[in-house]
């Protein structure tokens, strides 16, 4: 009990090291240098890094992008990315899956197993995807390859250089 303060004290300093850290490389985003301490530890103790900044390296976590008008660069093998903000960009390395929920939404992207998109108004550019969903309205995918895809949505296109298994239940999509 006698050693209490003390690892207050510790606590404390880590987490205005953090802050010094973190300020800078959010500068761009807005956070202030207690939001992006905060998210640091979330990330650590979660494996899910919330609204990291650009650049940031995924080492296998989970990213979501909860903040409107992001610009980042995911570097690395990321798990499943989940971007439920809209009017923003990410490139995202390799992801073991996208889920687009918002909206005005820009991905690039060289190799992901699953992509689902659930805004509208979104595009993707991808090199290689497992499956394509769209449930959304008015997005378009481009892509070398994608084994299959599934619209539910309308007004869609996807444009990849194979033919892909197709079951289409919404109205107005096309695949190029």
């Amino acid at each position: 009990m006698r050693h209490l303060p003390l690892l207050l004290c510790l606590t404390a300093l880590s987490l205005t090291a953090c802050d010094r850290q973190a300020s800078p490389a959010d500068a761009s985003t807005g956070a202030s240098p207690t939001e992006a301490a905060s998210r640091v530890a979330s990330a650590a103790v979660s494996g899910v890094l919330t609204d990291p900044a650009s650049g940031a390296q995924c080492s296998g976590q989970d990213v979501a992008i909860t903040r409107d008008g992001f610009d980042l660069v995911l570097n690395g093998d990321c798990g499943a990315v989940v971007i439920s903000a809209s009017d923003g960009a990410v490139n995202v390395d390799h992801a073991a899956s996208v889920r687009v929920e918002g909206s005005q939404v820009t991905v690039l992207n060289s190799r992901v197993g699953d992509v689902e998109v659930r805004g509208a108004d979104n595009t993707l550019n991808l090199t290689e995807v497992d499956a394509l969903e769209i449930s959304g309205d008015r997005n378009t995918v481009l892509a070398r390859r994608i084994d299959r895809v599934t619209f539910s949505g309308a007004s869609n296109v996807v444009n990849p250089d194979n033919t892909p298994a197709l079951e289409d239940t919404g109205t107005g999509n096309r695949v190029m």
